[in-house]
């Protein structure tokens, strides 16, 4: 009997640390927590190509449906995927680039998928930092995987032709660091990244932030995730750097100096490619996830705050943003965070264009032109916590409206890529490219195709009234309802059979499908078919109306049909 109930208790146990790992496993892998999220990743994405299967990602973005656009889109994931986050990404011609945290640089064949480069980066003093990490300060943590190579742009332009490149630099003989800024000069008889094979001495260092921070005295030593490192180029020669906090924000940690002009931390700096010469052209940020122009050669950032206050900024050349006296959020344990003036108001300090609260851990952003004409001059803006991109109408300089779009993945960066499609860099380490899928109008060459079904012109044209009537509540595209249920092939479905939410109790009790007689009488009185529908006075009345919508209905269906 003990034995039996030791064995009882042990399975008990056992079962019980199963849950608590998948419960742990799940969690991580939604916050994509590392170390755990790498391995889950890599069991998912293992299990899933075993099976045939595509990515999570890749079902997610193969249909986007957006207020005016439809978005296809083609993933591509990184080949020897360590699932660590960061980096950024560039064009050079027609090609686009990919830059890893880790500072791999790959290009996109659209055959082959994503492919590395010979361009090797300057190194970020990571390996000495690690050994001096375990040496020097074995009770902190050195937190080398927030390290990263921050981003990337080509420019062609009169002034330079090249690569920047925006990381964390570690001076291990001061024990302090610095956000850097490096470029790759490349001569105009090179055209394509296929063909560049410099070395890695080639590049030149363009700008180190000042001073150079030390080490944090307790807790990690460096928070590399706080660097910001964003860069926008703006004709003819003038590079912008987003230069984040690093966690100095002087509330749990000694103060870097963000409202002092003689630090370049928080602040966006001004830096002449040409010259060398920069100077700081706003004050006051945290943490500058995103830094754009926009078409009238404005600058724009994305920065986020602590619980609450993430913001889209437009940043005027010498004004103070308020970090860290003054922000829309709070301390992580709820406390109001300590600031001038009054609290939750950001009425001092110049405010932000948009804040989000609760934070979405808005992150990169783009402006949009000959993209398509119902989003061109919008910012384009991603999410990590939200796994959303935003898309934002600027008027007035205030946000018009904030568009969303669900992804599902953490997005690193975003940007436009040609006319009609976009790039986002994922925290899953995959490529997405977006592109306009032309929409057909479903009623097209409707009156024509009744007429030749023997309909008559005039009734033929009230129905096709009738239909775009109809097309206020209910889509004619696949899998798209709107305040009622798709109406694609509905000629001879299931009634109440797709998979809109809010169905009637009345249709879903009726059973049976959709023939010529049923959807007849209940497009002509849809409550005397099934009384409590929710269409309940909004049928047609007239039967011939109704027949010819019928009609229609399976017309479309065998133009489908036959278009396959």
């Amino acid at each position: 009997m003990k034995r039996f109930f030791l064995l009882i208790v042990g399975l008990c146990i056992l079962g019980g640390a199963m849950l608590a790992a998948l419960g742990i496993g799940y969690f991580a892998h939604r916050e994509q927590i590392s170390p755990i999220f790498g391995l889950s990743e890599r069991i998912i994405v293992r299990a899933r190509r075993d099976l045939g299967l595509p990515t999570e990602t890749a079902v997610k973005v193969s249909r986007v449906e957006t207020t005016y656009l439809t978005l296809r889109g083609t993933t591509y994931a990184m080949p020897n995927n360590d699932f660590l986050t960061g980096g950024g990404l560039t064009t050079w011609g027609d090609d686009v680039l990919v830059l890893h945290r880790s500072g791999q640089i790959l290009y996109l064949d659209d055959n082959n998928g994503l492919i590395e480069t010979n361009l090797p980066v300057p190194d970020n003093n990571i390996e000495a930092y690690a050994a001096l990490a375990a040496a020097e300060y074995p009770d902190q943590f050195p937190r080398l995987g927030s390290l990263r190579y921050n981003d990337i742009e080509f420019i062609d332009s009169a002034a330079f032709r090249g690569f920047v490149l925006s990381y964390t630099y570690i001076d291990t003989d001061r024990a302090c660091y610095v956000n850097r800024v490096s470029t790759l000069e490349v001569s105009e008889d090179i055209t394509s990244i296929r063909s560049l094979t410099p070395a890695e001495d080639d590049w030149l260092v363009l700008f180190d932030t000042s001073p150079c921070l030390a080490f944090n005295e307790s807790r990690e030593l460096i928070v590399g995730y706080m660097a910001g490192g964003r860069v926008a180029f703006k004709e003819p020669n003038l590079l912008y750097l987003g230069s984040g906090e690093y966690h100095k924000e002087g509330f749990y940690r000694p103060d870097a100096g963000i409202q002092s002009d003689d630090s370049d931390y928080g602040k966006t700096i001004e830096i002449n490619i040409a010259t060398g010469e920069s100077r700081h052209y706003s004050k006051g940020h945290r943490n500058l996830q995103g830094v754009a122009l926009d078409s009238q050669g404005r600058l724009w950032t994305t920065e986020h705050g602590m619980r609450g206050g993430d913001e889209l900024n437009l940043i005027r050349d010498g004004e103070n943003y308020g970090w860290p006296l003054e922000n829309l959020g709070t301390l992580y344990s709820g406390i109001p965070a300590p600031t001038t003036g009054r609290e939750g108001r950001h009425e001092i300090y110049e405010a932000p264009v948009f804040a989000w609260l609760p934070s979405a851990a808005v992150s990169s952003l783009a402006m949009v032109e000959n993209f398509h004409p119902t989003w061109d001059g919008d910012l384009l803006i991603g999410s990590l916590k939200a796994r959303t991109l935003f898309r934002a109408r600027i008027r007035d300089d205030r946000v018009v409206f904030l568009e969303e779009m669900p992804i599902g993945q953490r997005i690193r960066d975003v940007m436009q890529v040609g006319e009609g499609r976009l790039a986002l860099w994922l925290d899953s380490n995959e490529l997405v490219i977006f592109e306009i899928e032309e929409r057909v109008d479903p009623l097209a060459g409707l009156v024509a195709g009744l007429e030749a079904e023997g309909v008559t012109p005039k009734l033929a044209e009230t129905a096709h009234e009738a239909l775009v009537g109809c097309n206020e509540c209910h889509s004619y595209e696949q899998n798209v309802h709107g305040a009622g249920p798709s109406l694609f092939r509905v000629a001879g479905r299931a009634v109440a059979s797709t998979a809109f939410a809010n169905y009637s109790s009345a249709l879903q009790g009726l059973g049976g499908t959709w023939t010529q007689e049923a959807l007849t009488a209940y497009l002509t009185s849809p409550e005397t078919v099934a009384e409590g529908t929710t269409m309940t006075g909004l049928g047609v009345g007239d039967p011939e109306v109704a027949r010819a919508m019928t009609q229609a209905f399976f017309w479309m269906a065998t133009q489908r049909s036959s278009a396959r």
